[in-house]
């Protein structure tokens, strides 16, 4: 109980500094037109970006390639400065991010957060989940596992899995196998820990169970608050 303790007070107020610091930190200014550019078509060395994300950042599932639209310009930022340096392995994107100039980086990233989001933000924010709920992964991600120093995945990626601020990105409607493999690589200390080494040190204590089902709810989650909404929509009139 005393570690769970010591994880709750650390982690509210080291998110709020987290959250002062992101924004006093100077962002480099994207063109997006040049940006939209670089996604369609590509560059020298670098392959349009569209071709793997698709023609409205979002996203092919069935490849496990992640939707980027809607998602936080410096967030998609970090992350291609990462896949650089090599302190996110990706085969793929390695060269790609290698190639972008600090330039290139700030006009894709800033045409892509531009974009709409690939689910229904406001509605998915306003979504809470039944407690009790037998749900695994639903539990998880909106109650955590405390026992085994676990938060909520919404305690930072807010409400419906919509995203907060600069830092924490949208889980909703991701694929499952994507937000599986980042959930593995975390754990297996192949994927930089993010800020204050959050993910890399909660990652290490879910279960191969846990990732799954946490991944698997957040993939299904836009389709089944749209299904909610529809059914009491339908028995209103």
């Amino acid at each position: 109980m005393a570690q769970t303790s010591g994880l709750r007070r650390m982690l509210v107020p080291g998110l709020a500094a987290l959250g002062i610091a992101a924004c006093s930190m100077p962002a480099a200014a994207g063109d997006t037109s040049a940006g939209q550019k670089l996604a369609a078509s590509g560059a020298d060395g670098v392959v349009a970006c569209a071709t793997c994300h698709g023609a409205q950042g979002q996203g092919m599932a069935a490849a496990g390639f992640p939707y980027l639209a809607g998602q936080g310009a410096a967030y998609l930022a970090e992350q291609l400065h990462h896949f650089a340096s090599g302190s996110r392995g990706n085969a793929v994107m390695a060269p790609i991010a290698k190639a972008l100039s600090d330039q290139q980086i700030a006009d894709v990233t800033a045409y892509y957060a531009q974009l709409p989001a690939a689910f229904d933000t406001k509605t998915l924010a306003g979504h809470a989940d039944p407690y009790p709920t037998k749900d695994a992964g639903a539990w998880l991600a909106n109650r955590g596992d405390w026992d085994n120093d676990i938060p909520a995945c919404v305690q930072c990626h807010g409400p419906g899995g919509v995203g907060v601020g600069t830092q924490f990105p949208a889980l909703a409607g991701q694929s499952a196998n994507y937000l599986k493999a980042q959930l593995s690589a975390w754990k297996e200390g192949k994927r930089d820990p993010g800020p204050l080494d959050l993910m890399g040190d909660i990652a290490k204590r879910m279960s191969d169970a846990q990732i799954t089902a946490v991944a698997d709810y957040f993939a299904g989650l836009p389709d089944a608050v749209q299904g909610q909404a529809t059914a009491t929509q339908g028995g209103a009139k």
